[in-house]
């Protein structure tokens, strides 16, 4: 059985170790391939717009009411009032302030997007269903959805499992835009007026949080800039001490023609010396007027300060929607910007959108004053820089950011998978390691177990050489010596000392050779007497029991072979020690010799009729001391009880060691 278990162990280790081997092996490749997708993923990203820097606004967006259910139907709704060809839907997460901690703050776990019709029973079409699996956390960059340019009145996102945050679960969005071509068409709605946005509930203190604030255009990502390096700074009046007279700063800018006009964007300034302030110098309050011809009245063009409330803008664009016809377009300062104790107007750049255009680069700038130095001028109002970089349309800015989110996302994906990756590969190297250490514990063991089999062989043969040389050399001589004694005998004329002395010689040699016999027999066998020690046990009664009555039950079913060979030795020694001391001292005349196996244990027992002993008194030789020390050498045991009537000795040895 021992010799199977060696290829066993062999083929188990070799099926472990190979699996390791195999996932190792496996594992190489599929970093590689990950590194490969990483590094293309990386340069895609590196060709992107950068993340824009995060626009701090005290309108943070749409919050909708806390819910003790994740899985609880929120929807926020913007209505159109008529019916247009959408682009794209963009959905941003609230930026982080105030409340709002951490990246993607509210934005729903499962959501769909959704286009109606006009009317009640308005047809309904989704353009992104994101309802079977969790959206990846958008963090700060837009989420943009293609409509396609499908016609619709209504757009309604509804968040089927929503954002929790310990046990509150809740929606929230930052923005909502809605592109046609270069406009936002959600700019509209705050003109239009509260209720063009509708929500399932909303909750929150304005000016944090209000539906309208959906359509603000106050975002967390300010206003799209592109990479080109801003030449100038913009338009700048004149800084005038707030302590002293001054009137309210305005500036103007001139068309040359009368222009149908859609949309005026204010792209607020922000140099780098006064890169704590966003949104320098743009005014508190203000008007935009219209005019035609250049002494005419002007019209007053309503501004999102005609709204419940008001907040600065920051960074961000502000959009003024409505049809208009118009030459001279004029930003009126009523309640100026203090900076440093000084009122100022500045704009990094003022657009005119006039049927999908800016109509307003390079115009005619005219002002009542201006700074005119240090990247401050009238013409850097309308030389399409913002303070810091050139400005981009929204669309592909917006796209763009987009697709990062999604590199960014997937570059997520593969960091952990390269994660899982390696902590998989650490695994499998300690599996290996486990298996090679293992292997080559068993493969110590085997060789201790053969470098044992071969010492053992060694004094097999050196025994069996012993043992030979014994009974070739010492026992001839020990057969000479009585042989000579007995011729001496033989002969007359010897005084009855020497004949006594003769004999002694004699008897000794025989004596001698006898156990020399039994040593030699036991040494020579394979298993020191596997199945002789009844046969010697017999043989040496006969022997030594001459003259004495004896007879031996020796129980058939007796595992002597069990017993180990020191073990075998020291009974047979014991059993003649036993032996002499009847034939020496018990004057018996019969001797009777049991020989049984229980479950454990060999148990020879030895039983005469002499005269008995002491067992008390003090033993005056080393008999009865060496059958005793034999016996516990082996965890065994030496019973004497005596009597005049004879003497019965019990000799237990357990099978196993």
């Amino acid at each position: 059985m021992r010799h199977l278990l060696h290829p066993c162990f062999g083929v188990l280790l070799m099926l472990w170790g190979g699996k390791a081997h195999g996932e190792l092996t496996s594992w190489i490749p599929e970093m590689r391939a990950l590194a490969a997708e990483r590094t293309a993923l990386q340069e895609k990203l590196s060709a992107m717009p950068a993340a824009p820097e995060v626009q701090l606004t005290q309108r943070l967006g749409w919050h909708s009411e806390y819910s003790s259910s994740q899985d609880k139907a929120e929807w926020v709704e913007l209505n159109l009032g008529q019916a247009q060809q959408i682009d794209s839907v963009v959905l941003i997460a609230p930026p982080p302030n105030g409340a709002t901690v951490g990246k993607g703050y509210g934005f729903p776990i499962r959501f769909y997007v959704e286009l109606l019709d006009e009317g009640e029973d308005n047809e309904r079409t989704i353009i992104a269903d994101h309802t079977d699996a969790d959206f990846p956390n958008p963090g700060l960059l837009p989420v943009v959805i293609p409509a396609g340019g499908r016609m619709a009145q209504k757009v309604r996102i509804t968040a089927t499992r929503l954002c929790t945050t310990g046990e509150r679960s809740f929606c929230a969005f930052g923005e909502v835009m809605l592109l046609q071509g270069n406009e936002n068409l959600g700019a509209r709605l705050e003109a239009i007026g509260p209720n063009a946005v509708k929500a399932s509930s909303s909750q929150g203190t304005r000016p944090d949080w209000g539906r309208i604030n959906l359509v603000d255009g106050h975002t967390v990502l300010g206003p799209p800039l592109g990479t080109r390096r801003s030449p100038t700074l913009g338009f700048r009046s004149v800084p005038t001490s707030e302590g002293r007279p001054y009137d309210n700063p305005w500036v103007e800018i001139d068309l040359g023609t009368v222009r149908p006009i859609d949309e005026i964007r204010f792209f607020p300034a922000h140099p780098p010396q006064f890169a704590h302030s966003h949104g320098y110098g743009f005014p508190v309050q203000y008007n935009v007027e219209l005019r035609e011809e250049d002494n005419e009245e002007p019209r007053l063009l309503s501004t999102p300060q005609s709204g419940s409330y008001v907040a600065l803008p920051g960074d961000n664009v502000v959009t003024l929607v409505g049809a208009h016809r118009a030459r001279f377009v004029r930003l009126q300062v009523l309640d100026p910007h203090v900076s440093n104790g000084s009122v100022v107007l500045s704009m990094a750049e003022m657009q005119i959108w006039s049927e999908g255009k800016n109509i307003a680069t390079g115009c005619d700038v005219n002002s009542p004053n201006s700074t005119e130095q240090n990247g401050w001028s009238r013409a850097a109002l309308v030389d399409g820089f913002a303070s810091g970089a050139d400005i981009v349309d929204w669309p592909g800015w917006l796209a763009a950011l987009s697709q990062r989110r999604e590199v960014e996302h997937q570059l997520g994906v593969i960091e952990k998978k390269r994660e899982t990756l390696t902590q998989q590969w650490q695994k499998n190297a300690l599996m290996l390691l486990i298996g090679v250490a293992v292997a080559g514990v068993i493969m110590l063991l085997l060789w201790l177990q053969r470098q044992r089999r071969i010492r053992r062989e060694e004094l097999e043969r050196l025994r069996e050489r012993i043992a030979q040389d014994l009974h070739d050399e010492i026992g001839s001589s020990l057969g000479s010596i009585a042989l000579i004694a007995q011729d001496l005998l033989a002969e007359s004329g010897q005084s009855p000392q020497s004949r006594e002395d003769l004999t002694d010689i004699k008897d000794i040699a025989a004596e001698t050779v006898d156990a020399m016999r039994d040593i030699t027999r036991l040494m020579q066998s394979e298993r020191y007497g596997t199945d002789d020690l009844p046969t010697l046990l017999r043989e040496t009664a006969d022997r030594m029991l001459r003259g004495i009555q004896h007879t031996l039950d020796l129980d058939d079913h007796a595992q002597t072979r069990r017993l180990s060979v020191d073990r075998q030795r020291d009974l047979m020694l014991m059993f003649k020690e036993a032996l002499h001391n009847i034939t020496r001292h018990a004057a018996a005349t019969e001797v009777h010799i049991t020989l049984k196996q229980t479950h454990n244990d060999i148990i020879l027992t030895l039983r005469d009729n002499g005269h008995g002993f002491d067992t008390t008194a003090k033993p005056t030789g080393m008999g009865l001391t060496n059958l005793h020390r034999r016996a516990a050498k082996h965890q065994g045991r030496a019973e004497i009880t005596s009597s005049p009537q004879g003497t019965v000795l019990t000799l237990t040895l357990p099978l196993h060691a």
